[in-house]
């Protein structure tokens, strides 16, 4: 019989005591794999290459698109993620994409030691269809994203780093560790070049926002000296080399502009002018702009390239495969033609007529004939023959040598050949033509023979036997063709026959 003095131990009482129990124990394992989570040190895995496939019109496009030895194409982008919806960040598929088409058009990515040394005018051996890749800032999908669409296309890279954002190994962080820095070069992929140390940023200025690097910032609402200005940059860029020998051994021998600012256009452009010099010392031996997607010109880089501002073409979120493709193509030297009537021109207040052999060029006022997208940066020195019809009182033939619109500078050298004068006058921007000689022809009868050798900064000029020889602007040191007319006085026509094109001889 049972002691009535014990207490019942009731069913439900069991099960309370087996619930509290597992709750516990769930409560104890959550804990464990929070405390477990967050002590483990930060180390995202790399994901795999998104598939991609060209269709037919890019694959034929990619194809398409031009080569000119001696020369390397710079490209540069931000990060590469799904998740990130910065104007700068391209999806995976896209930068697939990407990459696929600039394989299909044989491009074949280079070093940066390759840039140094072709700049240098020094041996090296480039691919027909040169490409360099470049990464401004260090984000960490520069590891987790990139680097596995490199190594699918056999491409590599340069990450340009902004030094105080990279961060010790196992930290979350948008931006890489050291561990994966040294991991990114262990691959061979990889290069490495400062974007500053602590000035990628945009910072008051006298009367604006701008980057620190080429402008004096604003110091208790006064802009700092000159000396200040260069004391702050001569420690940026120190503190910024100071970090690639530690996590490196050895400091970095490129830099990019943060923005692609180099200062020229800001508050203080004597003072950006010191900026090569400031990185000279510093150990850097070459320089990059170019951050965003272009407005202007944009020219692959070749020997004759400024070393201190080499030219990048900006991808951004919103470049399509397509826009890609067309600004390579426009950034690609094209070879002066011999045959100049065989060509495309297209008209600006004028009408281009082709025939056999010749261009006709028609207005009622100054219209001009041009190659459009036609990349002439490699139009160096050259010799231009034509023979002229259809001048007359109402009507002269202009022709522009180092026409700058396809080279990336703006301004031309013109000869203007009228019934009885030939005019060399040159221009500069949006600045007014100065004249730079001029000469009386005899009477011109059927036509007139041309011949226009332009050479370093003079040009040759000889009409029927008359010759003229002056000395221009070295800004205009190269650049294409454009046939135009001046004409008063209804629609009149001149006649370009047989206009050829022959480079010159070093």
């Amino acid at each position: 019989m049972a002691d009535p003095r014990r207490p019942m131990i009731r069913p439900v009482g069991r099960l309370t005591a087996a619930v509290n129990g597992t709750v516990f124990v769930a409560a104890l394992a959550l804990v464990l794999v929070v405390w477990v989570a967050a002590s483990r040190p930060f180390d995202p895995p790399q994901q795999a290459p998104v598939p991609v496939r060209l269709d037919a019109a890019t694959a034929r496009a990619a194809a398409g698109l031009p080569g000119y030895p001696g020369t390397v194409v710079v490209l540069t982008y931000h990060a590469v993620s799904d998740g990130d919806h910065a104007g700068s960040t391209l999806t995976r598929r896209l930068f697939g994409e990407h990459l696929a088409a600039l394989a299909a058009a044989g491009y074949r990515t280079v070093r940066l030691g390759d840039v140094e040394r072709l700049i240098a005018h020094q041996p090296v051996r480039l691919p027909p269809r040169a490409l360099l890749l470049t990464f401004d800032d260090g984000t960490l999908t520069d590891w987790t994203t990139v680097d596995p669409m490199l190594q699918r296309y056999h491409f590599t890279a340069v990450a340009f780093l902004t030094t105080s954002k990279m961060v010790p190994a196992g930290t979350p962080s948008y931006y890489l560790s050291t561990r994966q820095l040294r991991a990114l070069r262990a691959t061979g992929r990889w290069e490495f070049g400062s974007h500053s140390h602590a000035m990628h940023e945009q910072v008051p200025v006298p009367g604006d926002l701008a980057p620190p690097l080429g402008n004096r910032i604003l110091v208790r609402g006064r802009p700092e000296s000159p000396a200040a200005w260069r004391s702050r940059v001569r420690g940026d860029l120190a503190r910024s080399q100071a970090f690639f020998r530690h996590v490196f051994g050895r400091p970095a021998s490129a830099f990019s502009y943060p923005f692609g600012d180099t200062g020229s256009t800001g508050d203080a452009p004597a003072l950006a002018g010191e900026l090569p010099g400031l990185l000279r010392a510093a150990g850097f031996g070459v320089a990059f702009v170019g951050e965003n997607v272009p407005t202007e010109h944009v020219n692959a880089v070749g020997a004759q390239s400024p070393r201190w501002t080499l030219d990048r073409i900006g991808v951004r979120a919103t470049t399509s495969v397509s826009d890609l493709l067309e600004m390579v193509r426009g950034a690609v030297p094209v070879a002066p033609p011999h045959d100049l009537a065989a060509l495309r021109w297209m008209g600006d207040l004028a009408t281009c007529a082709h025939r056999p052999g010749a261009l006709a060029v028609r207005s009622d006022g100054y219209g001009t004939c041009a190659l459009g997208d036609v990349n002439t940066s490699q139009w160096l020195d050259y010799a231009l023959q034509a023979r002229l019809t259809g001048v007359n009182r109402r009507s002269a033939a202009v022709i522009a040598v180092r026409d700058g619109a396809g080279a990336g500078h703006r301004g031309r050298v013109e000869v203007l050949i009228g019934e009885s004068s030939m005019v060399v006058r040159q221009q500069i921007g949006d600045a007014t033509r100065v004249v730079l000689a001029k000469a009386a022809l005899p009477p011109g009868g059927t036509g007139r023979a041309v011949r226009i050798q332009v050479r370093h900064d003079t040009a040759d000029v000889t009409v029927d036997g008359r010759h003229l020889r002056v000395t221009f602007d070295r800004r205009l040191h190269e650049g294409g063709i454009k046939f135009a007319i001046a004409a008063e006085g209804g629609h009149q026509t001149v006649v370009y026959d047989r206009p050829t094109l022959t480079p010159s001889t070093p």
